[in-house]
């Protein structure tokens, strides 16, 4: 694996500038630093995505950390995230439901959409009002939803009757 940095050029508001100067200057680190930092942070936690067989209920740990901000800040909509989530996932395997990626990227917009999304998930389980408490009524909408029916069908293979034949 090559160590050697490459120089990239980009495009920040000056609110963003300033915050990265402040930020280091607190740390006591060059921007630079800080900046790489970030890039990789970042890239930690959409790692996944780098893996062309993980799709479909297998990025929801990736979706309900980064999905409303990937929304939000990367101007990705409902049909572009259902074609990076579900592409190549068969008809009854894995997919997530769009009206579930939807809630996910109104999400990311804040504002009334959270509402929105907060109401949707308004089962006395899943309220929630600050983004906080939104996070996590997502982790266990989608958990629950997916993640479990996928436990129970792994379950199910696992301690089925195994006929045997004298």
């Amino acid at each position: 694996m090559s160590h050697k940095k490459k120089s990239v050029s980009v495009r920040l508001s000056e609110s963003d500038v300033r915050k990265v100067k402040d930020i280091s200057k607190r740390l006591g680190v060059k921007e630079a630093d800080l900046l790489r930092y970030t890039v990789k942070q970042s890239i930690t936690k959409l790692m996944p995505l780098l893996d062309e067989e993980v799709k479909g209920v297998d990025l929801i740990p990736t979706l309900v950390e980064c999905g409303g901000d990937l929304a939000r800040f990367l101007d990705i909509d409902v049909d572009d995230l259902e074609h990076i989530v579900n592409e190549g996932v068969g008809a009854n395997e894995k997919k997530i439901e769009k009206s579930d990626l939807d809630m996910l990227a109104l999400a990311g917009l804040g504002g009334a959409s959270s509402a929105y999304v907060s109401y949707k998930l308004s089962d006395p389980s899943h309220a929630a009002t600050d983004a906080g408490r939104l996070l996590q009524a997502f982790k266990e909408y989608f958990y629950e939803k997916y993640l479990s029916q996928q436990e129970r069908i792994a379950d199910n293979w696992n301690n089925r009757e195994v006929e045997t034949h004298p």
